[in-house]
């Protein structure tokens, strides 16, 4: 693919995947038209999904015969929304103060991710408290099989300094024992991400948190990377059809059994019903799909070319939060 230079030549290239009438040029705009990211999310490495029960992982009556994994769209919104800001931040698009939910002034909104992904005013006693909706729409996560085969419950236990249970001070046993279920590798749990009203800019920088994010759930900072998240099928339309997680979980057919490719396949054959002229997998000849990600990952090398579309992005938004009075002009 040959190196791309300007704002202009990227726009175009872009069009070729997703038509130019389901972006923005002007984040005031409010119309019809809707985007929708299919995604495969498979575990690479036990992955820790829990609520208010430290010991179990979060599941879902699917049937009689099945109890899922269940993951609450959080799960995978917030570690996006996180790497999202630090991308910002390496294009010096954000305000140095602002940390992940902290915004201290409305001034600071002013920023490619909070477009994206929603944020508002969280300093206690602020003058003016103003919020942005999100623009990219988060599914909740099912897993296809049933939880009892998917997840592992093991016992750990804190050590001493020395690195035994046994505590000097007291000349005791420590009785620190705990246990953790975990969702073992290899789990499938298709995903959907609904997107409107964005510019191509911020539409690649969500695409970019979603392909390049690779750790979720509970002990992130102790375990390594356990997603990969793979970008299966495209669609748009004017309305948003009625596809998620839930569905393609409670339709599975287990005569077909559950692996990575079958999964792919149903994730696929459901959006060609749903989006049947308008949209882009790997089911075409020019495997538009593999495209657009080698696309998206070109971008990303090209840093005079991403320092631009961060620039313009930024410049968008500006226009905007004055159009809709948050910032003085």
């Amino acid at each position: 693919m040959p190196e791309i230079k300007s704002i202009e030549e990227f726009r175009k290239k872009l069009y070729e995947f997703i038509p130019k009438k389901y972006f923005v040029d002007n984040l005031d705009e409010n119309r019809i038209g809707v985007i929708k990211i299919a995604l495969l999310r498979k575990t690479i490495n036990p992955f820790i999904d829990r609520s208010t029960d430290s010991e179990e992982t979060i599941t879902f009556k699917m049937d009689d015969k099945r109890e899922v994994i269940e993951v609450p769209a959080r799960k995978f919104k917030s570690k996006e929304k996180l790497l999202g800001l630090k991308i910002s931040r390496e294009f010096g698009v954000v305000d140095v103060s602002v940390r992940y939910n902290m915004i201290d002034d409305k001034s600071h909104l002013s920023n490619p991710n909070s477009i994206v992904f929603g944020d508002s005013v969280t300093k206690a006693g602020a003058a003016e408290s103003v919020g942005l909706p999100s623009r990219a729409i988060y599914d909740w996560g099912y897993s296809i099989r049933d939880f009892e085969e998917i997840t592992q419950k093991l016992q750990h236990n804190a050590l001493s300094e020395e690195g035994t249970m046994y505590e000097g001070k007291t000349g005791e046993l420590r009785q620190s024992l705990f246990r953790t279920r975990y969702v073992l590798p290899n789990t499938f749990i298709p995903f959907f991400i609904s997107v409107d009203n964005l510019t191509p800019e911020l539409f690649v920088h969500l695409l970019f948190t979603i392909m390049y994010e690779k750790r979720y759930g509970a002990q992130t900072t102790t375990d390594g990377a356990n997603f990969n998240n793979d970008i299966i099928a495209i669609g748009f339309g004017d309305f948003e059809q009625p596809i998620n997680s839930f569905i393609i979980s409670k339709e599975w057919d287990f005569d077909i059994g559950v692996t990575e490719q079958a999964v792919k396949n149903a994730i696929s054959l459901k959006m060609s019903a749903l989006y049947p002229e308008s949209l882009i997998n790997d089911s075409d000849e020019d495997k538009k799909i593999t495209g657009l990600i080698t696309f998206i990952n070109q971008t990303w090398t090209n840093k005079e070319l991403l320092k631009e579309l961060y620039k313009k992005a930024s410049e968008d938004i500006k226009i905007y939060l004055q159009q809709m009075k948050i910032l003085s002009k």
